[in-house]
């Protein structure tokens, strides 16, 4: 079958004679379905195109609202942590003082009752790393560190040594030349007497190691604590003894009660402090409370 063609006829008025274009259906399929294709195409690649660009901006958006609430997160948590900075700075500032104004105190103390709390256990060394002085005028950027050893042997000393009153009550009989009660005697009496109810609890004055928890003769019922190298104290005339031979105490723990076993004249607590294996005089250090 013969190919029909169309004829296309283009007037120009300046040209007399028109002209005549003569195409075939065929062509004009070819050509539609070129243009179909390459228009489908053009679709296509366009489609892709907008969607990699709208996913791309949706993605860059997203990012950038977490970016801004990171931001935002970050300029909150920088808030607060200048705010908690500054009160911990404060809060330094204050324990540097507080501590120093305190060891100054306690060595004070200790000094009248003649021990350094401030020296080590190195001979012909001592003192704290840092002077007291410094850290009471320079509490800006300051290294504790080189303080902490001092300060650690500083407590220990303290939960070791025999501070404060044993017990509760009055003081009847003091440390020194008395009359004695029961035999109308002058003699010195090694420690103080201090009276009160029958059942009145009695504390450890200081950590250690229970040496003796028994009867002691004129004493009576009495507890014996080694608390260190250098110290230790005794308890009579108890009622009651809660501890044994051997137990570690800890300062403030009710070891008895009082009461008048023993060689005495009523419940009371008899009350003993040694220093280097010699009697001292314990008002000093029951007047001490750290």
């Amino acid at each position: 079958m013969k190919d029909s063609k169309l004829q296309v006829i283009v007037i120009d008025s300046d040209v007399e004679k028109p002209k005549r274009y003569r195409i075939s259906k065929k062509k004009i399929k070819v050509l539609a379905i070129a243009s179909l294709f390459f228009t489908t195409v053009l679709l296509i690649y366009t489609s892709i195109l907008t969607y990699k660009s709208y996913s791309y901006y949706s993605k860059t958006e997203k990012e950038i609202k977490e970016l801004k609430e990171e931001l935002a997160q970050y300029k909150s948590e920088n808030g607060q942590l200048k705010v908690q900075l500054a009160k911990l700075k404060d809060e330094k500032e204050k324990t540097i003082e507080e501590l120093a104004k305190r060891i100054e105190i306690i060595d004070s103390i200790m000094k009248k009752v003649g021990i350094n709390v401030l020296s080590t256990n190195k001979e012909g060394e001592g003192g704290l790393a840092i002077p007291i002085e410094k850290l009471l005028t320079t509490n800006e950027n300051i290294d504790l560190s080189p303080v902490i050893p001092d300060l650690d042997y500083i407590i220990q000393n303290l939960k070791t040594t025999p501070l404060g009153y044993p017990t509760v009550g009055r003081i009847t009989s003091g440390f020194g030349l008395r009359r004695n009660p029961i035999t109308g005697r002058i003699e010195f009496h090694l420690g103080v007497d201090i009276a009160n109810t029958w059942g009145t609890p009695v504390r450890a004055s200081a950590d250690g190691k229970v040496i003796k928890a028994g009867w002691c003769g004129l004493m009576g019922k009495c507890i014996v604590i080694k608390h260190n190298k250098d110290f230790s104290t005794y308890y009579g005339h108890l009622a009651k003894i809660f501890v044994k031979k051997g137990e570690y105490v800890e300062k403030g723990q009710i070891i008895g009660i009082t009461g008048n076993s023993g060689r005495s004249t009523g419940p009371h607590l008899h009350y003993t402090i040694k220093y280097k294996n010699k009697i001292v005089n314990p008002i000093a250090y029951m007047e001490v409370s750290p």
